[in-house]
């Protein structure tokens, strides 16, 4: 959360904030801009840095309440807190030394070209200001621009103060000058800084605007920002915001720009009907602001899932209700002055009072309001007997149905989000490590270096944590619940996550390392950097990349909109070009958001398409259609700047590529439109720049990913560790998972042992590069430590008949012969090779004792159990024989008699019948769990040879419950359970 420190109101319209965000202000520079998001369902808002002071750790932006988000924060008062604010982003302006520089702000521009006028009045360059407001009563900063400029000129549209009319006329007449200016720089909205562009453009002035306005994401991920500047494709919040403007493509921003017009009135509307709600209900108190005649006579239903699908499964019959429906069933409620229902609810909750607040869509209000009676509102919600309590006391059921307040309540309960902060648990030797992107290669190994012990700090550059799980896949293949678990589990072990920090820009990763003490760096920020192809019509407003769709859908919640805030704009009839997992998450969110011809485009046949085949099949059966052996040649767009169509060059297969997939080629004169009004791009990512551009000495390979070892993925720089698709391009989650955890693995022997490159070898243990064990040639699980036990000689010695014996002493240590105790011929430490070995022999004795057993007893059912526990003692020592390259005997002698056993289990008695039989396995079982426990506290915590310990330990405590249970129904007469 960030609080607003100072809050000054400059017109009637206009405000200004300071923001405490230390990190932002101590990397800010002019020209950089920052992203605000206000909530949960709020839309992220680019806003130019006005100034900064990083001693006070403060940022300050003048803001104009021009739309729902804005208004809204000119509601907010100083002291007041709010979720997100992430920066600086973008590149700062080139301040040189320079003869004479102009710089023009206008409306929002005033004050974004401060901290320029006073940087290059400082360079030592002659400073002219233009500052265009529409009154007198608009003008703010005056006295501010006056020290750092040699001229000062304030324009005002009415001429009610200073020059009358717009700032490009008094811009032409400094430019008619000779000398002309050496620079021109200007700020404000669109049309005025095209307008200063085709003033100077005649003149030849070098000119600057800057496009921060046009951001989605700001981080470089979505694409959305995109700008033609002359003949290449720019990416504004990491090429930008700054931009040559005579080279600005102005009109396919402006036509870009027009496709929210009608979802931004929408969203006005919506926001309206909540502010007089608010104003009616929460400001003025009013109560029965309804009459029945007003009200719908039926409670609106709750989703079910279908009969027939619910009677072959366990998942959630009532589905609950979506946001529409929730605030369609609270209108219902009429705000009595005298709430009945409340008395009829057994813990009293305030039931108008957390109704009111989901009118208003404040979904925390309204749990807040919950939690003063009641901490499960989603258990409530689904389990109490509403209609006998709260509802059954409705004033309403006089006249129509209740009030759906349970249905309600469980709304409240699974949509309002909640925190857990947990104390962390750290090994302070281990010392600090950030982590920086917490995608799936960041959890990963945020994870494994939680459970050594490491202070574990995530740094996340959107407002979320997950990365790609969380933006990139739709619910509907994993759902939000799964990843919050997770993060949540992680918090549990004391992983700290920081989002809205941009690492390369909020912060480098040489601060990390130095001024902020960080023992070693993770870079697993992702390759989200989206591709286009260049075609003809590509910079229309209906093209977007699918990043930017599933961004807005799944990271910002497009698909509730205008419930919340962000708008996808996509049209009914969408064609997506790719046929990768992507593409198919993209194909199928169109159709879940309602669009009535979604299409695939794609250049080669179904069988080489990259998408899974459950994922082809999936989209095909809710409705795509597939267009095969199709490949893009350019988007048409009607003058208006919409999509019409996509023209597509038919193909057919040729020879085999590099690939070894056969070769696409066109088919002679064979080109075809497909009607359309979107375009989506699912082509894959490149590298995002911000870590390489930030760290010049780290190595990159000539497609910008950052060059790791594959074993440690340690990079070339002492400390640095990097991994998933930034090392290795768009790949799968678990590739990503996987590197993650090397790179713990890396870290840890860097942060024990301060070697680099960092050493994984241990004694007994190896890391792994090759796929075969260089000791056995045995197969490899690829990364993962090992220990081989191949090629050990083992000779024991029994103390009773002095026989020398080789290979495993089973059962038990016991001797085969005389069943006298086995001592080894050779000494030495115990190794993990030992431990490997005293497992093994443990069960091979297990599975001589129980095939023995089997033949002794005339017990049906205990015959049967010692089977079963002889096959599992098997099915566990083939398992060890794979994961050790240990080979075990092709056969199992049965060794020492149930009579040498009871002796060395310390029974006084002979067995005799069923209970002794049981009593000796369970104490021969008791024996093997008190070894491996013993064992495992004399070795070094999370190495293998432990871990094996812990995890036989494990399984002789199940075998001792298991026994002891079936002994205590025998010793009482009772049939066993088995």
């Amino acid at each position: 959360m960030y609080q607003i420190t100072r809050r000054e109101q400059l017109s009637e319209t206009t405000f200004l904030w300071d923001v405490f965000a230390p990190d932002v202000a101590r990397a800010a520079r002019p020209g950089q801009f920052v992203m605000i998001r206000l909530h949960a369902g709020s839309e992220r808002i680019p806003l130019t840095i006005a100034d900064h002071d990083a001693a006070r750790g403060t940022i300050t932006m003048v803001i104009a309440a021009l739309g729902k988000s804005t208004r809204e924060m000119m509601r907010m008062p100083e002291g007041d807190w709010f979720a997100d604010f992430v920066g600086p982003l973008g590149l700062p302006s080139e301040v040189e030394k320079l003869g004479h520089v102009v710089l023009v702000g206008g409306g929002l521009g005033v004050a974004p070209i401060y901290p320029q006028v006073a940087a290059f009045a400082a360079a030592g360059c002659r400073v002219t200001t233009i500052v265009g407001f529409r009154n007198k009563d608009a003008i703010f900063w005056e006295e501010r621009f006056r020290p750092h400029s040699a001229e000062l000129i304030v324009c005002t549209d009415d001429g009610s103060y200073g020059r009358a009319g717009f700032v490009t006329v008094a811009l032409e007449e400094l430019v008619r000058q000779q000398p002309a200016p050496d620079r021109v720089i200007a700020i404000g909205p669109m049309p005025m800084m095209r307008a200063c562009a085709e003033v100077t453009r005649p003149y030849a002035v070098p000119t600057v605007v800057s496009l921060d306005a046009i951001m989605v994401d700001g981080t470089g991920m979505c694409g959305s920002c995109r700008v033609t500047v002359g003949d290449k494709v720019r990416f504004a919040c990491v090429d930008g915001p700054e931009f040559d403007a005579h080279q600005v493509r102005f009109d396919e921003l402006k036509a870009r720009q027009r496709r929210f017009v009608g979802h931004e009135c929408k969203a006005q509307r919506e926001a309206d009907k909540v502010s007089e709600l608010r104003g009616l209900l929460v400001d003025r108190g009013k109560r029965n602001y309804k009459k029945f005649k007003q009200l719908a006579r039926e409670a609106t239903p709750m989703p079910e899932r279908d009969a027939k699908e619910r009677a072959h499964n366990f998942h959630e019959v009532n589905l609950g209700y979506t946001m529409a429906q929730a605030l369609e069933e609270a209108e219902r409620c009429i705000q009595c002055k005298v709430p009945t229902c409340v008395a009829g609810c057994p813990v009293a909750i305030d039931i108008p009072g957390f109704i009111r607040q989901l009118l208003v869509r404040d979904l925390g209000a309204a749990r807040d309001v919950i939690a003063l009676s009641n901490a499960f509102p989603s258990i409530c919600g689904r389990v109490c007997p509403q209609e006998q309590q709260c509802e059954a006391q409705c004033i309403l059921i006089k006249k129509m149905e209740p009030v759906a307040i349970g249905r309600l309540e469980r709304f409240v309960g699974d949509q309002a989000p909640s925190v857990v902060r947990p104390p962390p648990a750290r090994d302070p030797s281990l010392g600090k490590v950030a982590v920086v992107g917490s995608g799936p290669a960041g959890l990963a190994c945020a994870a494994d270096l939680a459970r050594a012990g490491a202070e574990v700090v995530v740094y996340e550059a959107l407002h979320v944590v997950g990365g790609v799980l969380r933006y990139g896949i739709p619910a509907f293949r994993l759902p939000r619940g799964a990843i919050d678990r997770e993060v949540a589990s992680l918090e549990h072990m004391g992983v700290r996550f920081e989002t809205n920090k941009v690492v390369g820009l909020t912060f480098t990763i040489a601060q990390l390392r130095d001024e902020m003490g960080f023992g070693a760096v993770f870079v697993g920020t992702g390759a989200g950097y989206p591709m286009f192809l260049g075609l003809e019509g590509e910079s229309a407003g209906g093209v977007l990349s699918a990043n930017e769709f599933l961004t807005r859908v799944n990271l910002m919640g497009g698909d509730r909109f205008p419930y919340l805030d962000t708008p996808v704009g996509m049209g009914g009839s969408v064609v997506v070009i790719g046929a990768g997992n992507t593409a198919m998450d993209c194909l199928r969110v169109a159709r879940r958001l309602g669009a009535t011809s979604v299409r695939c485009v794609y250049r080669r046949t179904e069988a080489e398409a990259p998408a899974r085949v459950e994922e082809l099949r999936h989209a095909r059966e809710e409705g795509v259609r597939f267009h095969f052996l199709r490949s893009p040649l350019g988007i048409d767009v009607d003058e208006g700047g919409a999509i019409t169509g996509i023209r597509c060059q038919r193909m057919q297969l040729g020879e085999p590529d590099a690939s070894g997939r056969r070769r696409p080629v066109p088919v002679e004169g064979a080109v075809e439109t497909i009607p359309c009004d979107t375009v989506i791009y699912a082509l894959g990512t490149r590298a995002n720049p911000i870590i390489g551009r930030s760290t010049p000495d780290l190595a990159l390979n000539r497609w910008g990913y950052i060059e790791a070892d594959d074993g440690s993925q340690a990079t070339n720089l002492p400390g640095v560790f990097a991994g998933g698709d930034i090392v290795t391009g768009g790949a799968t989650v678990i590739l990503a998972m996987g590197a993650g955890r090397r790179a713990a693995r890396g870290i840890l022997s860097w942060l024990r042992e301060g070697f680099w490159p960092p050493a994984l070898a241990e004694a007994g243990l190896a890391a792994v590069t090759p796929d075969r064990c260089p000791r056995c040639h045995g197969d490899l699980a690829p990364g993962e430590r090992y220990i081989c036990c191949a090629g050990e000689t083992l000779q024991w010695r029994c103390d009773g008949c002095h026989r020398v014996s080789e290979g495993f002493a089973f059962p038990f240590g016991l001797c085969p012969s005389c069943g006298g105790h086995l001592r080894r011929t050779e000494t030495g430490t115990v190794d993990a090779r030992e431990v490997v070995r005293q497992a093994m022999e443990i069960e091979l004795g297990g599975t001589a004792f129980y095939r023995r057993g089997a033949g002794a007893t005339p017990d049906p059912a205990l015959r049967s159990l010692f089977l079963r526990l002889a096959a599992m003692e098997q099915e566990h020592l083939d398992l060890l024989s794979r994961r050790y390259h240990l080979p075990a005997p092709s056969w199992v002698n049965e060794g020492a008699s149930t009579a040498h056993l009871a002796v060395y289990a310390g029974m006084e008695a002979d067995v005799d019948g069923v209970v002794d039989l049981l009593e000796l396995a369970l104490e021969l079982e008791r024996r093997a769990r008190d070894f491996f426990a013993e064992r495992s506290r004399e070795l070094k915590e999370g190495s293998p040879e432990w871990r094996l310990c812990r995890e036989l330990e494990a399984e002789e405590y199940g075998h001792v419950a298991l026994l002891e249970t079936e002994l205590e129904r025998r010793r009482e007469g009772r049939a066993g359970i088995l």
